[in-house]
Order: structure tokens, then C-alpha cells, then sequence
């Protein structure tokens, strides 16, 4: 048997020692699309910024992320690129020597721009693709798109910025992988594909038109692109990172086990981040789960091909050890497309 690697053995160590390795700060929920899958709120109505952290309260949060030992930070939204000081944001998070990530949705991405985030720290860039076609994009996000998207991953990659393509699946689009994967492998960019639709962190239902159906998956897992969507689970693993070795905050200074996982933990306006880490009684009820917590998943027959999010379960049932009824569905489909 190979054994792990070394990043593979520190991360191992850290989730055991409760040490945040990962870390997402949302700097800003605007957003110049209206997507229909985002998680954040119905982006259908206007969006009022106020309330949102401060310059100087983003500099706070970047010291403590530090203190605690965060080594990769991912800048998110909403839309990052649209915060006013994203430039003295990324400084001084550059300051502080993170592995510094963005997660974009590609739209506003000039050649100067990706050439200004490399020279501003920026060490990745992570890219959301919503369909093959501006039809895929206007239908998805209500407004034109895929040109510009493609072309901020070109002109990322030719600034020496890492790209990160992801392609966001869903019934509208999921006809359109090919396309987009032999669009994303001509250009010759990293890319992965999410089939993750949830509910929003408002509580308004995101997801019930949106989310893959069993014959939807069943047909992609007979696809040239099986891979992607086959997974087995022969540990029964049901836990990640959440409140181990991630930490997540969101605009308003929320502080989350993950930023998929919107569970209030205390708020750094309020409470020192490291005290919220250690002392929050959320964050401690996660790390003391066990397997047998999970009730549903323990006893579920389908566990070896089920790939849940505790996030995704959480916003879908508001319940963190529960049942995602979507991963069931995958899980389902998996079973059925075995020889």
C-alpha cells in the first residue's frame, strides 16, 4: 500500500490537533451576476452591502487568521473583485505570507487585472464555469458570461496565475461537459467538476429544479467522463476538516467550522477569533462527533458510494449529522450503474 504523502500525513495532524490549515474570508457578497444556484441568498433581489466588514475589521480578521496558524486563505464573495480596496486587502494578507487564493467567478478579469493579482500575492485562482455557451450562461446566471470567463482564464494563464477551473453542474448545463472540459483542455488550465446544488444560507430553496436527478447522474456515470462522478467510500468516512483543520468567515464576520458549512460560531466583532476557535461550543460539539453520530449514514446500505458534504447536509436539512438527500440520490445512482 502507498503510503500517504507528506501534506497528506500534515493535514492528518492537523484535523487531530485541531490546527486551521485552511482558511475563507469572504470580503463582500456583492455580486455583478444573479446566479440561481448561489448560496448565499436569493440574488433575484437587490442586495443592500451595509453591515459588511469594514477595511480595518478585514485587516483584523487577517491578523487572526494568522495567529492561529492559517497558511492557505481563499478570498471570497460574492464577487472579491469587486471590493474597493481588494488591492490593499491582498497586501496586506500578502504580509502575513498565506498561500493566497481568489474564487471568482471570471467575469470582470482583465490582462492587466490578471496581471496585477500575481504581482499583488495572489499564488491561484479559482474560476467558476457555468455552461458551454452564453445561452447556458443567461439561462444560469441571468446575464452574458462564457466569453468573458474564457477569456480571464486565458489571460490569467498568460500573467503565470494559476487557474482552477470550476465547472458547476447542474440540469441545465450537464449536456455541456464535454464541451467545457475540451474548451478548458485546449486552453490547458487545471479544472474539476462540482455537482453540489444547495438551498441558500437564507433559507430560501435553491436547489429543487437545479440539483442533478438520478437519471441525470445515471447517464454521466455511463459517460466518457465517468470518473468525475464515480466514488467509492469504502472507509465510511461521513467527516471532513469542518472546525479541524478549516475555518471559514463570511462578510459580516460570522465565524463558520467552513465557509460550506454555516453554522454561527460567534463573531469576530465580538469575540477574539482564537478565542472563538477554541472556546465555541459548536466548533467542540463537531470535533467530539463519531461515526455512530451520524445515525442515518451508519445505517445506510448505500454509505461505500456516498460522497456527503456535512456543510451541504446542514444547509439542505439543518442538520450537520443528517442525511443529504441529493448525496443519497448520487449514492443511489452509483449503486445502480455498477456492472
Amino acid at each position: 500500500m502507498k503510503s500517504p504523502s507528506v501534506l497528506t500525513r500534515n493535514i492528518q495532524a492537523a484535523r487531530k490537533s485541531f490546527q486551521p490549515l485552511f482558511g475563507t474570508l469572504e470580503i463582500t457578497q456583492k455580486c455583478n451576476l444573479r446566479c440561481k444556484h448561489c448560496y448565499n441568498f436569493d440574488r433575484s433581489t437587490p442586495y443592500a452591502s451595509q453591515n459588511e466588514l469594514t477595511l480595518n475589521e478585514i485587516y483584523k480578521a487577517l491578523d487572526a487568521l494568522a495567529d492561529l496558524g492559517v497558511l492557505s486563505l481563499n478570498i471570497s464573495g460574492g464577487e472579491p473583485l469587486l471590493h474597493p480596496d481588494l488591492f490593499d486587502i491582498l497586501d496586506y494578507a500578502q504580509s502575513h505570507h498565506f498561500h493566497l487564493r481568489i474564487k471568482s467567478n471570471g467575469t470582470l478579469i482583465t490582462k492587466d487585472l490578471a496581471k496585477k493579482l500575481r504581482t499583488h500575492g495572489v499564488k491561484e485562482i479559482d474560476i467558476s464555469l457555468y455552461g458551454a455557451n452564453e445561452d447556458s450562461y443567461i439561462s444560469f446566471s441571468q446575464k452574458k458570461g462564457f466569453s468573458k470567463t474564457i477569456q480571464s482564464i486565458r489571460f490569467c494563464k498568460e500573467a503565470g496565475l494559476p487557474v482552477n477551473t470550476s465547472i458547476i453542474l447542474h440540469r441545465g448545463n450537464y449536456t455541456e461537459l464535454a464541451e467545457m472540459i475540451r474548451i478548458l483542455e485546449e486552453i490547458g488550465v487545471q479544472y474539476f467538476v462540482s455537482d453540489e446544488i444547495t438551498d441558500r444560507y437564507d433559507g430560501t430553496e435553491a436547489k429543487t429544479d437545479l440539483a442533478l436527478q438520478e437519471e441525470d447522474y445515471l447517464i454521466l456515470l455511463k459517460g466518457p467522463h465517468r470518473h468525475f462522478f464515480a466514488h467509492e467510500n469504502a472507509d465510511k468516512n461521513v467527516m471532513c476538516g469542518c472546525a479541524k483543520s478549516v475555518i471559514g468567515i463570511d462578510a459580516h464576520g460570522e465565524v463558520y467550522p467552513c465557509i460550506g458549512a454555516p453554522l454561527p460560531c460567534g463573531n469576530i466583532r465580538h469575540q477574539e477569533l482564537r478565542k472563538i476557535w477554541d472556546e465555541s461550543p459548536t466548533l467542540k460539539r463537531i470535533r467530539a462527533l463519531e461515526f455512530k453520530d451520524f445515525d442515518e449514514c451508519s445505517k445506510c446500505s448505500l454509505i461505500t458510494k456516498c460522497s456527503r458534504s456535512s456543510g451541504s447536509a446542514y444547509i439542505n436539512t439543518k442538520k450537520y449529522t443528517g442525511c443529504d438527500p441529493t448525496a443519497l440520490t448520487y449514492a443511489r445512482a452509483r449503486s445502480k450503474s455498477e456492472p
